[in-house]
């Protein structure tokens, strides 16, 4: 994993920063925007999005959610924009709440609570290089969503699939074409065969140069921050390869990544549990059921690296693999490395053969609820 440093000012002068080096590279946040974000922020909306807050004279009381208690002991001062618990001591801003309570680092709650707020952070770069790879993904993936509104075949793969047409968007599903025209959209973007490679998206090859997701439906992979890193491809034409992913790269690294956090992580925080499935669609299907705690790993089994992000919020971890020979012996080892690391889960037994995919294409919600709710302890 890249060594990463955030490095902390004095936020008291407009002329610091708040700066992250990576590789020799800093990313900045102007104090002034900081300071604006922090202005629209209450206190009191954010901490009663997690606990239920009862007024108390001028302020607000709870039980403290950081250590164990019967009286409420935990203050929320709107007047003052801070929190005190008089039992353990713990007290902040709401930046500080956010880092505590989701176990985020500080840049992610100060970029969770931007998104919250639907505020435009301000960044420098010294080499503008990150913001570059980014922004080539995300212009990548709407030509691969453009292609996919195009493709009769992938619609149709879709379709009996049984993914609806809002859960498309909401996942933001695409259609990879033939090689030849993903690299002229990149080159015609303005995009160079080396940059390309970089973020993963083409190879150089014994021919020449190609792209990696050839005639694929394609599923954006992003970080926990909603930010596009690498994609996955699920074949359409028969490739021996029925999946990809885009290779390693200093943004994508699927050991540290699971599908669909993006998306399930505010339900996780809320319901306290965490579905880890094996499969792009298996997710995708149960968010369209409602389930929409749901994850999956990136065509790799689930390792220690994956345990930081499954247990932020501190959800109670459900397996739901498939159902075959191989899905049990996977669970297993999921299993075994979730009690090493000291949590507890459940594993939910799908019938043999059926992932959750194919199981909600033939059950309803409420079959597979059953089956989560019965699901096994771990041990």
């Amino acid at each position: 994993m890249e060594k990463i440093c955030w490095v902390f000012a004095d936020l008291s002068s407009a002329s610091t920063w708040l700066f992250l080096l990576w590789k020799g590279k800093t990313k900045m946040i102007n104090p002034t925007s900081l300071e604006a974000l922090k202005a629209q922020i209450d206190i009191v909306d954010i901490i009663s999005n997690n606990l239920e807050l009862k007024k108390s004279g001028a302020n607000f009381k709870t039980n403290c959610p950081f250590h164990s208690e019967q009286s409420a002991s935990f203050v929320v001062s709107p007047s003052k924009q801070i929190y005190h618990c008089f039992g353990c001591g713990v007290g902040g801003d709401s930046i500080k709440f956010v880092m505590e309570f989701e176990k985020l680092s500080y840049p992610e709650a100060i970029e969770k609570l931007a998104n919250i707020y639907n505020f435009s952070l301000t960044y420098t770069s010294n080499s503008g290089k990150k913001q570059e790879d980014r922004k080539l993904l995300e212009n990548l993936n709407n030509f691969y969503k453009k292609n996919s509104d195009k493709n009769q075949s992938a619609k149709e793969y879709l379709k009996q699939r049984g993914i609806g047409e809002a859960i498309i968007e909401k996942f933001e599903l695409g259609y990879a074409p033939s090689s030849k025209e993903t690299l002229n959209f990149l080159s015609s973007h303005g995009y160079s065969v080396s940059e390309a490679v970089e973020v993963g998206v083409a190879g150089i090859g014994e021919s020449g140069t190609y792209a990696r997701f050839i005639e694929r439906i394609t599923f954006p992979i992003m970080s926990p921050s909603r930010k596009i890193v690498g994609f996955g491809g699920r074949t359409i034409s028969n490739h021996p390869a029925k999946y990809i992913n885009s290779p390693q790269t200093k943004l994508f690294n699927k050991s540290y990544l699971l599908y669909g956090y993006n998306f399930a992580k505010d339900t996780v925080f809320k319901q306290k549990n965490i579905i880890i499935t094996e499969g792009y669609l298996d997710v995708i299907m149960l968010h369209q059921a409602g389930f929409n705690s749901a994850v999956a790993t990136l065509g790799t089994a689930l390792t220690k690296e994956h345990m930081p992000l499954i247990v932020r919020g501190n959800p109670k971890v459900i397996l739901a693999y498939d159902g075959d020979n191989a899905g049990q012996k996977a669970a297993v080892r999921a299993a075994s490395i979730i009690i090493k690391e000291g949590y507890v889960g459940k594993i939910a037994i799908l019938p043999e053969g059926e992932d959750p995919d194919s199981f909600l294409l033939k059950q309803t919600n409420i079959d597979l609820e059953k089956i989560i709710k019965n699901a096994l302890p771990l041990i």
